[in-house]
Parts: C-alpha cells; sequence; structure tokens
C-alpha cells in the first residue's frame, strides 16, 4: 500500500469513498460530473498548510482509502498542535482488513 497526498484528480474517487456508507449516502452527493462545491471544498483544503489530505493505493494503483488530517493550534501544552481526523473511510471490498488501523498509524 502507498499512503499519499490526494490530488485534484482523485476527488471523484474520495466523495464515492465518501458516500459509501449509511450516513454518507445520506449527506454526500455522489454523481458524474461532481459537483462544484467539491472541487471548491477541495481547493480550499489543498492550499490550507493546516489541512492534510490523504489517500491510499493498493499494488494496483487504485484508491481504497482516504482520511483527512486537520492541524490545530491551541494554548495547552504551551501552544501545542494536535491533529483532527475526518472521514476516514476504506473501499467496501477492502474492509476488515486492517487497512483502517494501518491508516491511523
Amino acid at each position: 500500500m502507498k499512503f499519499r497526498k490526494a490530488l485534484k484528480e482523485d476527488l471523484h474517487f474520495i466523495v464515492q469513498l465518501m458516500a459509501d456508507d449509511e450516513l454518507g449516502k445520506l449527506r454526500e452527493d455522489f454523481k458524474d460530473p461532481l459537483p462544484q462545491q467539491y472541487y471548491q471544498a477541495f481547493s480550499t483544503i489543498d492550499n490550507d498548510p493546516n489541512q492534510e489530505l490523504t489517500v491510499i493505493e493498493n499494488e494496483l494503483g487504485e484508491i481504497i482509502g482516504t482520511l483527512q488530517l486537520s492541524f490545530i493550534q491551541y494554548l495547552t501544552y504551551q501552544g501545542g498542535i494536535r491533529a483532527q481526523i475526518e472521514a476516514v473511510r476504506i473501499r467496501s471490498d477492502q474492509r476488515g482488513r486492517g487497512i483502517g488501523e494501518q491508516l491511523f498509524r
């Protein structure tokens, strides 16, 4: 598996992953072409140094997972930074294989 920064070209696969669960089916608007708001959000995330959108590729180069990290400055620990983990998704045919656990590590 390969972990890498998400590219604009990956957005279709990322939204598809986000829409592939019970809650995602209700809140995401996955269609082809994708609605423009996804591209706007991706641009904002991609240009923010405190955001990291990651994808996981299998040996065939297929995207099988994603997650977003938001780095947040705070005052405790003498001005420490913490990471908030969002939008963790693993492709349905790859679930149960420990890929999400590897992603967190």
